[in-house]
């Protein structure tokens, strides 16, 4: 009776654990085709950080406070359009200290600058190799620190040979049930 008993407990819990998910950033990553750089960060003139947040292919200007550009979409191709007109396009560059980051580009090549007050981009005439100690990684900017922290390991249970995850709260739940179990001898 006690071996039914765990194994209707195991087969309870396992029918309404959620699948594990690693917590992930709410932006993307981008990785280099013609180099080894991964980068999130999105650079602009002006010290303008940025990143393209998965969800709704929208810009977010990180710089200062987190805030979505509404006007702005990213197709997957790279092209920034904003209400609705092609302004430009990301990509990586070369910047002034030889490494390879992603920038916001004009239509012509050049550096966008982004207005402060209506996220409206403009051409400079500045290039990527204009700006030195440019950034590679979003997470110094973001707002909520929790988006970057590196997720505990999940708790698994050996059952049958394969590991299992479980929540910990689900795992005091069975043992407590099993222990109850137990005693009733």
């Amino acid at each position: 009776m006690l071996d039914n008993t765990r194994g209707a407990a195991v087969a309870m819990v396992l029918a309404i654990v959620p699948a594990a998910s690693a917590q992930t950033k709410p932006w993307e990553l981008f990785q280099d085709a013609s180099s080894s750089a991964v980068c999130d960060v999105i650079n602009a003139d002006n010290n303008a950080r940025f990143v393209l947040i998965s969800a709704t292919r929208q810009l977010a200007i990180v710089t200062g406070n987190d805030l979505i550009l509404e006007d702005t979409l990213v197709d997957e191709s790279g092209f920034v359009f904003f209400e609705g007109e092609p302004v430009g396009a990301i990509g990586f560059a070369t910047d002034g200290d030889g490494r390879r980051s992603i920038w916001w580009m004009s239509l012509t090549g050049r550096v966008v600058d982004v207005n402060g007050f209506t996220g409206e981009p403009s051409q400079t005439n500045k290039l990527p190799t204009d700006f030195n100690d440019v950034p590679c990684d979003a997470c110094e900017f973001w707002d909520n620190a929790a988006a970057c922290e590196d997720p505990e390991p999940p708790v698994t249970v050996n059952v049958c040979g394969a590991d299992v995850v479980l929540p910990t709260s689900l795992m005091a739940t069975l043992f407590a049930t099993l222990s109850l179990v137990r005693r009733r001898r």
